[in-house]
């Protein structure tokens, strides 16, 4: 009985933790699978960039980038994006997301 007062904290505190990191692993591999599973094709109207100042080190910015898409059913939408696939992409260009990849690509 002794043991049990003992061990069951901590077999209480690994069981939660578990829980929690399988619960965020489920939800990034959500995430993922539904950004695979939408296809859409439209064009590049604008393309942002923003730069924000980091609170950990006040010299160290951390830049976002995105470009605006108007998609063939006449949605706007969002794409984020690395600033190597920011710098392929022009105002005008035509873009495809095919389903199963995670990236839009020009056509």
């Amino acid at each position: 009985m002794g043991k049990l007062f003992v061990f069951l904290p901590i077999i209480l505190f690994f069981g939660f933790f578990a829980l929690l990191i399988f619960g965020f692993l489920g939800f990034v591999f959500k995430l993922v699978k539904k950004s695979k599973d939408s296809a859409w094709k439209g064009v590049v109207i604008d393309k942002k960039h923003n730069q924000v100042r980091d609170d950990e080190y006040r010299n160290k910015f951390n830049h976002f980038y995105y470009l605006v898409v108007k998609t063939d059913q006449g949605k706007e939408m969002k794409v984020g994006l690395s600033q190597q696939f920011y710098d392929k992409f022009k105002v005008g260009d035509k873009l495809e997301k095919p389903k199963g990849k995670l990236f839009p690509q020009k056509i």
